[in-house]
């Protein structure tokens, strides 16, 4: 009985189909991925369009192109002379600010921990307002249900939310923490 070679099959990552020809292996948000040829033209003509196709062209399988040697730089040619992809104002990249310094001193954690008596705090100030639960619930952006959980005193609201009632509610609901890191 003659060896037959089984022929391994190789599935498309992307839409489950079996690869039948070429595969590539294209990287999507840092992730490699082996793709049939119908996937690979439609990921790249996307990438092409959105100017993120430089990257993406990192890892595409089996053909290689030979590289240019390379040429001393002059001081009067420029580094680069391939043209650069055209970058809508709204992808060009901004200068960063420079990061905000946090705690009071340095190796200081600086943290936030929601008062003990919050309930009553948010509960009183709704009423001062004359908001409604409902009423206070869409200013913040939460369900109905979360505030009255929250004034009930069996929901502890996370920072955020927390920030967020302070903003609308003007109470203090939050309490800095400052650990010293080792």
């Amino acid at each position: 009985m003659p060896l037959q070679r089984r022929r391994e099959l190789i599935y498309c990552e992307m839409c489950g189909m079996p690869i039948e020809g070429r595969s590539y292996t294209i990287v999507v948000e840092t992730t490699e991925m082996v793709v049939c040829e119908r996937c690979y033209r439609r990921y790249m003509s996307r990438a092409t369009r959105t100017g993120t196709d430089e990257p993406l062209r990192l890892r595409i399988a089996p053909r290689r192109e030979k590289p240019e040697p390379a040429r001393p730089a002059t001081p009067s040619t420029p580094q680069h002379t391939e043209p650069r992809p055209a970058v809508s104002p709204s992808v060009r990249q901004q200068p960063r600010k420079p990061p905000r310094r946090r705690g009071p001193g340095l190796g200081a954690v600086e943290r936030y921990e929601v008062v003990e008596d919050y309930a009553e705090r948010v509960r009183r100030a709704r009423e001062r307002l004359g908001l409604s639960q409902k009423e206070l619930a869409i200013k913040v952006k939460v369900g109905e249900n979360v505030i009255k959980r929250i004034e009930a005193g069996t929901l502890v609201p996370h920072i955020d939310l927390a920030m967020r009632l302070e903003r609308v509610l003007g109470v203090k609901l939050l309490e800095p923490v400052v650990e010293e890191e080792d």
